[in-house]
């Protein structure tokens, strides 16, 4: 008999949930992917509250994915929140509503176990022995340097593509790049990740991998995807040249992308740059996949002997 077993990761941008499907042999199947922009981190800029309009965005979509996995009969839901929670003032304010409204209780997990789960993620599907893996989400960008296939470093900075769009909205193009890069830059064991293979996940990588192949691709078609330096420079510099009101005519656009994605662009341009990285490999699964990798070998111990 399976267990069923959903995992939601509540982001900046969006959040998302899988169901799967254990076995007692280790196996799984998909059964259920959503996800919904819900802009968490909208308004946050100045004054790191959480605004009354998204703050309900945000729950109405989790009661509803909590709902679904109702009916899949799910045993258990893994609920973790990353850097909009993290950062925000009246967060415990927030997860008291969602509690309340939806009867689950999130885990705002670190930056650095953020990374992790990123690794995880990547091991676990397109694999990595040595590499860096980046992840761009709303409120923040981990990078992981992977060598001998186990995790030698990683941090968290504030470069996430809503953040960023807010913070620089009244900025040129080269005012986004050295804010950026003056993080990056400022990463000590940045040297370390010259010359190894690049991996991207999360909802900028998917983006940037349609934009690539100029239309609208499934995880499964995103997934393993390779694009070379020259590409992603000129993918990013035809999103600067073109009006924000043109940008979702763009082949491959994802529409609710459209107004964030130079930001979310920016920190696989600057790293691709510093570290001499000749392509970048994207990777569909995620934070919440990378939980779900955590926690399954764990279920079928306690739960399905």
């Amino acid at each position: 008999m399976s267990y069923n077993f959903a995992v939601i990761d509540l982001g900046s941008n969006s959040v998302r949930m899988s169901v799967n499907a254990l076995e007692k042999d280790g196996s799984y199947r998909l059964l259920e992917k959503l996800r919904a922009t819900v802009r968490l981190s909208e308004g946050m800029t100045n004054d790191n509250f959480l605004k009354e309009e998204a703050m309900s965005r945000v729950i109405d979509a989790i009661v509803e994915f909590v709902n679904i996995a109702k009916e899949y009969k799910c045993a258990s839901i893994a609920a973790v929140a990353t850097a909009a929670l993290r950062s925000a003032a009246n967060k415990d304010l927030f997860l008291a509503r969602v509690k309340e409204k939806a009867q689950i209780q999130f885990e705002i997990i670190s930056g650095e176990q953020e990374a992790y789960y990123s690794y995880l993620a990547v091991k676990e599907t397109v694999g990595i022995k040595d590499g860096v893996i980046y992840d761009t989400g709303g409120g923040s960008t981990e990078i992981t340097l992977v060598k001998d296939g186990e995790v030698k470093r990683a941090i968290s900075l504030p470069l996430g593509a809503v953040i960023m769009t807010e913070q620089m909205k009244n900025k040129s193009q080269m005012q986004l790049y050295k804010y950026v890069s003056s993080y990056i830059g400022g990463i000590d064991w940045l040297d370390e990740c010259e010359g190894l293979p690049l991996y991207g996940i999360g909802g900028s990588a998917r983006a940037m991998a349609m934009l690539y192949k100029k239309q609208f691709l499934t995880p499964d078609g995103v997934d393993g995807v390779k694009i070379p330096y020259h590409t992603v420079a000129k993918i990013y510099q035809d999103i600067f040249q073109t009006p924000l009101e043109k940008r979702k005519d763009i082949r491959g656009m994802d529409i609710s992308r459209a107004d964030i994605i130079l930001a979310g662009l920016t920190p696989v341009k600057v790293l691709m740059d510093m570290t001499g990285s000749s392509q970048v490999t994207v990777c569909a699964a995620g934070v919440k996949e990378g939980v779900f990798f955590r926690l399954k070998d764990e279920i079928i111990r306690s739960n399905m002997k």
